[in-house]
């Protein structure tokens, strides 16, 4: 039993590398051939990138639903926006001494962009989610696409970078390819060890999902942290974050539809959407205030998000 949980635990971390590994072959080149088009940084970062690190949930998701385990894909997806909002987008404020929010994003942009991300907690509030509500969350990020493609002219960008720039890298489709695949057979890994934990210790997979699996599956985001602070590009990587939270509206209502059932969330799902709802709201006034998020502000969201973790562990001590 021993050896067999050390196994697992060692496998788990093995395939969450493999997954850092497997985004990063993809995001790299498809982010060279994007910028090769001439399209809009912030843009670029916000969308193209946001929908790329989201890689990790996407394969994950896709087969959970296969395995017809959907709780799976709703602990990951609003896990993942917990983590962004408290725990990566702080941790750049702290390794890069404060974070200035990008001159692109006014403030009715930032409030559209938090109530899409923070939309799917709002109508999971009842602890579940149906076709109709999977529906309205994807049309909500397709506007929101449409509000920010039009005033960047997104599409005339793409048009003219595709007629220009016709050139077809082998190296870069062999690296997404490759990537795709490593990302397939991690996360179908990563699925069943989740599974496998959370039979042993007798708790749901939604509770592993929503803190161990979102926590690997930003590993990417993680990363971009540590990249964007030596590259001084630490707006890019902001814009990332939110673009990356903002697609999870997005995942939840496409793999909602997937599945093709209401998806039954646990109980104490209030508590869980009080947490994030002050986490979005001091964010919000942290950002705006002098347009910058501080080291300290920083610091008080990192607080929050150590105080959810500890919530959920004595959740389940109780629950066990």
């Amino acid at each position: 039993m021993v050896n067999n949980l050390l196994l697992q635990t060692i496998i788990y971390i093995v395939c969450f590398f493999l997954v850092w590994i497997g985004a990063g072959l993809v995001v790299s080149p498809i982010s060279d051939l994007s910028k090769s088009w001439r399209l809009p940084r912030f843009i670029i970062s916000f969308f193209l990138l946001g929908i790329l690190t989201s890689l990790p949930e996407i394969t994950i998701s896709t087969i959970a639903i296969l395995n017809n385990d959907p709780v799976i894909v709703a602990g990951n997806l609003l896990g993942g926006v917990i983590v962004m909002f408290l725990g990566v987008i702080p941790l750049l404020g702290l390794v890069g001494n404060g974070v200035k929010m990008p001159t692109q994003l006014n403030k009715k942009q930032l409030i559209i962009t938090l109530l899409v991300v923070v939309a799917p907690a709002f109508l999971t509030a009842d602890q579940k989610i149906g076709q109709y509500e999977a529906i309205f969350l994807i049309l909500l990020y397709l506007s929101l696409f449409v509000m920010f493609s039009f005033k960047q002219s997104f599409f005339e960008k793409i048009k003219t970078g595709i007629i220009s720039r016709k050139k077809n890298s082998m190296g870069h489709l062999f690296k997404i390819v490759l990537g795709v695949l490593i990302l397939i057979g991690a996360s179908n890994q990563i699925v069943n060890s989740t599974l496998f934990f959370a039979d042993m210790f007798k708790i749901s997979p939604f509770f592993v999902s929503l803190i161990v699996v979102a926590l690997g599956t930003n590993i990417p985001e993680i990363s971009i942290v540590f990249r964007s602070v030596l590259s001084g590009k630490k707006d890019i990587a902001l814009a990332d974050y939110l673009g990356s939270a903002s697609a999870n509206t997005l995942l939840l209502g496409i793999f909602t539809l997937m599945h093709g059932e209401t998806i039954q969330l646990p109980n104490h799902f209030f508590q869980r959407f009080s947490f994030l709802a002050v986490g979005l709201i001091l964010f919000f006034f942290f950002a705006r205030s002098r347009n910058t998020l501080s080291r300290k502000e920083s610091a008080i969201l990192l607080s929050l998000y150590l105080g959810f973790i500890m919530f959920e562990m004595l959740l389940i001590a109780r629950l066990n």
